[in-house]
């Protein structure tokens, strides 16, 4: 289950190039391609490492100046949305 306290990691068997401004991504494992631009763009760089989705939160809020709970939500329906498609590792802990 994907939590606040969930550290997520974006999964290594997907490969990404940049297209101007967004970002194509290929999974390995399914062969799907995906397009992330803007925000999402960022939350996938953001999850290069291992990151707990509520600094990932707090990043976002700071960064964009929007209200904590709609960045909330919509933060993890995204994160949902890529770990349902296995783009998205989820453990619980501690980053590292």
């Amino acid at each position: 289950m994907l939590t606040l306290s969930s550290i997520i990691q974006r999964d290594p068997e997907v490969i990404s190039s940049e297209a101007d401004r967004d970002l194509i991504m290929v999974s390995i494992a399914t062969g799907c391609y995906y397009g992330l631009s803007d925000v999402a763009r960022e939350i996938w760089d953001a999850i290069e490492r291992p990151t707990r989705v509520s600094d990932l939160v707090n990043n976002l809020t700071t960064s964009y100046e929007v209200n904590s709970s709609l960045c909330e939500e919509q933060t993890l329906s995204f994160l949902r949305a890529l770990l349902d498609e296995g783009l998205l590792q989820v453990k619980e802990g501690s980053p590292g």
